[in-house]
């Protein structure tokens, strides 16, 4: 399904009534970020795509305690492991949420990408890959390996579609290895399922080595 720029307005206007300014800011951002990527990895998706960004976050203000239940009703298969990390409730949340809420925007290919945003899985379609990404380094985030990252991206891609893909799969390979470091250095415990997306990633490509700002992992 594709849809037109007066349901995408409308949709827009429905979630920012429904989140605070800074959250809509940055929904925002992620819904630009996802269409630049877009245009180069799935230009025929662009609509559906921008339809996930905006409301890939629907969930994300609600009480913890009500998204937990959210899951809950839904029968979420994930949920003991996301209660130990309350922060990727979220998605999950959203991804149940939709069908309900927004019927017409219930495609499988943007549940799968909402539910899978905040942590990734082992199993990703380009799809689910392009929201996970555009979250990380949408403009509107503050944090400076968020833009190194998205600096790094663009000025990095390759002329040659055919490696464009993996071009996008090392990128997030390396946010995800800087997310699991920053996490563990927290002394907090990364979700199961981040941790086998990053194991994927290398066992794909066994001869990359991951650069976390300037260093190496």
């Amino acid at each position: 399904m594709t849809y037109n720029e007066q349901d995408l307005r409308e949709l827009s206007d429905s979630v920012a009534a429904r989140l605070s300014e800074k959250r809509f800011l940055h929904t925002k951002g992620v819904e630009q970020e996802i269409e630049r990527l877009a245009l180069i990895y799935l230009p025929e998706k662009i609509t559906e795509l921008r339809a996930a960004a905006l409301l890939h976050d629907l969930a994300k203000e609600l009480p913890i305690e009500e998204q937990i239940a959210i899951c809950r009703e839904n029968g979420d298969p994930e949920l003991d492991s996301a209660v130990r990390s309350p922060a990727i409730l979220h998605g999950h949340a959203a991804a149940y949420l939709i069908p309900k809420n927004y019927p017409k925007y219930a495609l499988p290919e943007i549940i799968s990408a909402i539910y899978k945003h905040t942590t990734g899985a082992e199993r990703m379609s380009i799809f689910d890959k392009l929201l996970f990404f555009a979250d990380f380094i949408e403009p509107n985030r503050p944090w400076q390996y968020c833009r190194k990252a998205r600096e790094k991206f663009y000025a990095g891609m390759p002329d040659d579609p055919s490696v464009r893909s993996a071009h996008l799969d090392l990128s997030i390979l390396s946010v995800l290895a800087f997310t699991l470091r920053y996490l563990k250095e927290k002394g907090t415990e990364p979700d199961p399922t981040t941790e086998r997306f990053a194991a994927a990633l290398k066992k794909q490509y066994p001869n990359h080595t991951v650069e976390i700002q300037g260093e190496t992992e």
